[in-house]
């Protein structure tokens, strides 16, 4: 793991900056599959980080090969873990906590009444129409907070029914965990409202990509749809003994830090699933991510979180695979961020059958 650089308050100078383009790749090249359980048939995202002597990683959306102790083969988020700290020779030795029946948990459990839903709604005979509707919690990238001894996991709360695209973001929020062999805990911002645990509400709140703390403070983006294919990245941040209170947030409008969300302007334009960490080696923090309906993964850089970010440039192209969660591995860089290793999940059989490979890239100075 790389310590982040402190920041230096650089303004942004509009969405892309003006400066050229992102790092150039000296090779780039699949090197194997990422090793995944028999239990689990498919799943998407894949961020990770390392905390507790350990690789973690989180993904959304998971289907199994066989029902948990509920009865259910769908669960909306997952983890696994391991010990390995060399990619060069592919990633393995991954494993995930069990419940009484073998099947995997998820990382952050629904709610009760969430549950309940669930429950109610499940399967093609389900006691309450419409069947198949579901309370899901999808995660993002884990942050490890040493000052607390703690890992920070933004996730978002997502209603959906059955149908293609047919979901929505309902809010977001930052799960803490604090005790490995357990899972993050969802907070308490509101006691009486509907969702008591979120930060933000709305569908258009995506705050909790790419998250980085630098000197006390946590940052992370939203990248919100601007009409088009492309979407616009914006920065907040808070302060971390305050994490969990609305009014402390700041939200980077160009030139300074509001205390209000709808005055955040775009630095760059990203992807919703999105890495960034600081590049040793390059000197600047690096955002790994997969352009839309493409097959294409890119890289932007800049000298501060707050800009100006560099014009995209191509680091890998995946061929006839059009990826929507490439994301970087910072725990696993080689000399000093010169090499990185990317991962996205790709379909393999089946409705959601998928494998992630694992690609290596060699970053030009």
């Amino acid at each position: 793991m790389h310590e982040k650089a402190g920041l230096a308050l650089v303004i942004a100078l509009g969405v892309g900056g003006c400066r050229g383009r992102g790092p150039e790749a000296l090779s780039a090249a699949e090197i194997g599959v990422v090793e995944q359980s028999d239990a689990i048939e498919g799943r998407d995202g894949g961020s990770s980080a390392w905390l507790w002597d350990r690789s973690i990683w989180t993904f959304g959306d998971t289907v199994l090969t066989l029902d948990d102790e509920r009865g259910h083969n769908w669960h909306h988020n997952s983890f696994s873990v391991t010990t390995d700290t060399d990619a060069s020779d592919g990633l393995s030795g991954f494993s995930e906590p069990l419940d009484a029946v073998g099947a995997p948990q998820h990382l952050i459990p629904p709610s009760t009444s969430e549950q309940e839903f669930n429950d109610a709604h499940w399967g093609e005979m389900c006691e309450v129409e419409p069947c198949g509707a579901r309370w899901a919690v999808w995660p993002g990238e884990p942050v490890w907070d040493a000052d607390h001894d703690r890992a920070l996991v933004f996730y978002g709360l997502i209603y959906a029914e059955p149908g293609d695209f047919n979901f929505m973001g309902v809010g977001h929020s930052i799960a803490t965990w604090t005790d490995p062999d357990g899972h993050p805990e969802r907070p308490v911002i509101d006691v009486d409202a509907e969702h008591p645990d979120l930060l933000w509400s709305g569908d258009r709140s995506g705050w909790g990509i790419a998250s980085n703390i630098v000197d006390g403070q946590l940052y992370t983006f939203a990248c919100e749809t601007n009409g088009g294919l492309a979407h616009d990245c914006m920065l907040a941040r808070v302060e971390l003994s305050e994490l969990h209170v609305r009014s402390a947030w700041r939200y980077f409008d160009g030139d300074q830090w509001s205390t209000h969300a709808d005055e955040a302007k775009p630095l760059f334009e990203g992807a919703p699933v999105m890495s960034v960490s600081f590049n040793e080696f390059l000197g600047e923090w690096l955002a790994v991510y997969s352009t839309p309906f493409s097959s294409e993964v890119v890289a932007r850089t800049a000298p501060d979180l707050t800009g100006p970010w560099s014009r995209e440039s191509l680091l890998y192209d995946t061929g006839q695979d059009t990826p929507y969660d490439a994301l970087a591995h910072a725990e696993y860089e080689e000399r000093d961020g010169q090499v990185i290793y990317v991962t996205y999940s790709r379909h393999t059989s089946g409705w959601f059958g998928t494998e992630f490979p694992l690609v290596r890239i060699e970053l030009a100075g």
